[in-house]
């Protein structure tokens, strides 16, 4: 399975979260050693993604808040997300050459907000996600990665097909609600 092209993004969320349900799901110890050292090297990647991006989205709410705190900027409100898309890996049995071949997306909106809230959300690489913990004997799994395989519907079998992902930060700057004033018009 991967997103379809006729399926929005929530569609297609929808779909993972069905097919997750119907299916016999893979349990992680059973995995070889080398398919646990290539998620785990997915993990590595999405931790050093995390302490990357980390500070430049801080940087971003900071600039985005202090605009908000502007009377003379128009900005009212903000959304700020970072956007992960994973790719098919070209040799996956569903990997065709005239599609996106998209495994899996999902997107991030919660960041921390205060350096001293390191426990949880996109930059707490320090915690160890790991859940449950057991499972995962001398591995630290860092936020994103926990994100992909305990919130995505995804079994470890498909993260087992990753080629490759890619990285949106989206940013939506809002106005809020503005009166309409007719063209030549005051305001009544």
């Amino acid at each position: 399975m991967k997103f379809r092209d006729r399926f929005d993004y929530y569609k297609n969320r929808q779909a993972w979260e069905e097919h997750c349900l119907s299916a016999q799901r893979t349990d992680y110890l059973s995995l070889n050693s080398d398919e646990k050292s290539f998620l785990n090297s997915i993990n590595d990647q999405l931790r050093q993604l995390e302490d990357m991006y980390s500070p430049i989205m801080d940087a971003k709410i900071q600039e985005l808040q202090m605009r908000i705190s502007d009377p003379s900027d128009w900005i009212w409100d903000f959304n700020l997300s970072f956007v992960i898309t994973f790719y098919l890996r070209d040799d996956d049995p569903d990997y065709e050459e005239d599609d996106d071949n998209i495994l899996m997306e999902f997107t991030e909106r919660f960041f921390r907000k205060d350096p001293l809230d390191l426990e949880w959300g996109f930059g707490a690489t320090n915690v160890n996600h790991a859940v449950p913990s057991q499972y995962f004997t001398g591995e630290h799994h860092c936020y994103l990665y926990h994100q992909l395989y305990d919130h995505c519907y995804l079994d470890w079998r498909d993260l087992l097909r990753i080629g490759s992902l890619y990285v949106d930060i989206k940013i939506e700057e809002q106005s809020g609600m503005l009166p309409v004033i007719p063209f030549g018009q005051t305001q009544i």
